[in-house]
């Protein structure tokens, strides 16, 4: 029996590859894994970012939640051609990378702001 060639090289292909390349045919875990270390990448970018410009408050943490759904979700629906409604939806697919994601987010902003922003003290400057 004749194996297809488009189902041969779909095996054969790693999920960091397909997660390269458009139009694949995509299982609902191989797409929460994707979604998971998209989510850890942007927020890794976002929070050095903002601890490296010195952002703070709460709209520091808005734009992050806003991104962490938004740009996983324009990724695989605009990028891979996903239909999120074949997969439960996008909190479905999301599921437990935004907890992951906003750990990520607030140990990177907070590291690098304390490290670059804050102002150590020494015994001189403290009246000792």
């Amino acid at each position: 029996m004749p194996v297809n060639k488009g189902a041969q090289q779909e095996q054969q292909l790693g999920l960091w590859e397909k997660s390269f390349l458009r139009d694949q045919s995509w299982h609902k875990d191989e797409l929460r894994i994707v979604a998971f270390w998209t989510v850890a990448a942007f927020s890794l970018v976002l929070g050095s970012f903002f601890g490296l410009v010195g952002l703070q408050g709460l709209p520091c943490l808005i734009a992050f939640f806003a991104g962490s759904v938004g740009v996983p979700s324009i990724y695989w629906t605009s990028f891979l051609g996903v239909d999120e409604q074949d997969f439960g939806g996008k909190m479905e697919i999301l599921g437990d990378s935004i907890g992951s994601g906003a750990a990520i987010f607030m140990l990177s902003w907070i590291g690098l702001f304390t490290a670059i922003h804050s102002k150590t003290t020494t015994s001189s400057d403290s009246g000792l």
